[in-house]
């Protein structure tokens, strides 16, 4: 079975209080999500952090068949190796997602403009909002 993840990160202030958003989906239904404050963070460190929290859900609950979604380009060209990793402080945070994508057996990760991932951005704005 395949499912469809869509991950967003939020920062206000850039860096400063972040959030996570993640809406999982099996046959059009969302069967999962995350909400959560990860303390202060930059944009670019949100979004890694939300991704990375989705595929350690899906590795723990055995959805190894993954369609991924963000809105951060950069982190979808650097996961996929078209960019370079060049900040610091994001190449341990793109190394735990690459660990976690050696465990699947599939996926796809796509770059969607902010408004096909309304839902993972509802989701992190509502914890920076809680």
């Amino acid at each position: 079975m395949k499912y469809k993840v869509f991950c967003d990160g939020a920062s206000r202030s850039n860096p400063g209080e972040a959030a996570i958003g993640v809406s999982i989906e099996s046959e059009e239904r969302e069967i999962f999500t995350i909400s959560k404050a990860i303390g202060v963070a930059s944009n670019n460190e949100a979004e890694y952090l939300a991704l990375e929290s989705a595929l350690d859900y899906c590795v723990k609950n055995n959805y190894l068949n993954l369609e991924v979604f963000l809105d951060s380009k950069l982190v979808v060209e650097q996961v996929n190796g078209n960019y370079k990793v060049k900040s610091n402080n994001l190449k341990p945070l793109r190394d735990k997602v690459l660990e976690h994508i050696e465990k699947l057996e599939f996926i796809s990760i796509n770059h969607v403009y902010r408004e096909n991932n309304k839902r993972a951005d509802e989701l992190a704005n509502l914890a920076l909002d809680s």
